[in-house]
């Protein structure tokens, strides 16, 4: 009696996994350390974060219009769900050709959508630095102005939490799993 590992199990199993992930907080936003926004992949999804920290008791309405979905993030939970549904209806080499290319591509979707994140932040921040003439103020100069608010926008952080780790993770995981599956070499038919 010999024991067979079902990679192709282990990379359903993984990929499930990732799509829990997308339930966990993705990402946090932090000013100088004060955090600003949370989100979970969900609501990235939705375009509904949450403000955390002073910004806390904004009001809703004002929260909603300034968010939108983020299509990347979606398409990266499409593809996962996909990639895990067909994974499921097919077998074998088939099953595992599936999930490896849904789960790279889901994996660098997420990857891309945090780092777009971050760069779209960046851009915004210095677009309005940029637009925005300065006030008389006779405490500061209009450069000395300028330079306060870019270093404001360079003290905005975007950190990925355990919700975006454990779905990349799993997401190359389940990766690995299928190559395995496509690597192994079978003495049984094909059925799993």
């Amino acid at each position: 009696m010999t024991f067979t590992i079902d990679f192709n199990q282990l990379a359903r199993v993984a990929k499930l996994v990732a799509l829990l992930g997308f339930l966990l907080p993705w990402v946090t936003v932090s000013c100088s350390g004060t955090e600003i926004l949370t989100a979970t992949g969900l609501q990235l999804m939705t375009g509904e974060p949450q403000l955390a920290g002073p910004l806390a008791g904004m009001a809703e309405s004002q929260q909603r219009d300034d968010a939108e979905p983020s299509i990347v993030v979606i398409a990266a939970f499409a593809i996962a769900a996909i990639g895990l549904l067909v994974g499921l209806m097919t077998r074998g080499r088939a099953a595992a050709t599936t999930m490896l290319a849904a789960a790279l591509l889901a994996a660098g979707l997420s990857y891309f959508s945090i780092e777009n994140m971050r760069q779209e932040m960046r851009r915004e921040l210095a677009s309005e630095t940029s637009q925005q003439a300065p006030e008389e103020n006779p405490f500061f100069s209009a450069d000395q102005q300028r330079q306060m608010s870019q270093a404001v926008a360079s003290s905005i952080r975007v950190v990925e939490e355990e919700g975006y780790y454990l779905t990349l993770g799993a997401l190359l995981l389940s990766a690995l799993f299928a190559l395995l599956t496509l690597f192994t070499r079978r003495t049984t038919p094909e059925t799993s």
